[in-house]
């Protein structure tokens, strides 16, 4: 059945909320929205003034900001990931520590560069590829040395079974 033409006032309308201080926002109010940003460098002239539009036709989700982190909490945390492996007896050095080997060069036990190549770590270049080991052989041989490390000797292990 058709019903009347026009406006027709609804009988339960619904609430609404008031103006300005008596507003009672639903989307977490203008603190939660991200500012807008002009992009400069666009490939055609006029798309950062586009793209400002955009912005404010569409409000962003608030970017989460992060908590400040004291040093105490910093070296706790520090500590605790150091735990494991000083239990191993090897205690991980930070990466931002200042160098323990300050005259040795970055390329040392590389094939290239200064510094001693390859032959320092116990092994010559291309010494499995030329003798015919396979990858397990060369894993249990570098196990055998006595600064091999826990997870290598483990690996070697797994291997052997």
């Amino acid at each position: 059945m058709a019903g009347k033409g026009g406006y027709q006032a609804p009988a339960r309308p619904a609430v609404q909320s008031g103006p300005g201080a008596l507003s009672q926002r639903t989307d977490g109010g203008p603190a939660s929205k991200q500012a807008m940003r002009y992009v400069s460098g666009m490939p055609n002239y006029g798309d950062g003034t586009d793209m400002m539009q955009i912005q404010s036709g569409a409000p962003m989700a608030a970017t989460p900001s992060p908590t400040p982190v004291s040093p105490s909490q910093m070296a706790q945390a520090a500590q605790q990931q150091q735990q494991p492996q000083q239990l191993q007896g090897q205690p991980v050095t930070p990466l931002t520590a200042p160098t323990q080997r300050p005259n040795e060069p970055v390329t040392q036990g590389a094939a290239l560069g200064p510094g001693a190549g390859p032959s320092i770590l116990g092994i010559q270049p291309g010494q499995a590829i030329q003798s015919g080991t396979s990858a397990k052989q060369t894993i249990q041989a570098l196990a055998m040395h006595p600064d091999a490390s826990p997870e290598l000797q483990s690996l070697a292990a797994a291997l052997g079974k």
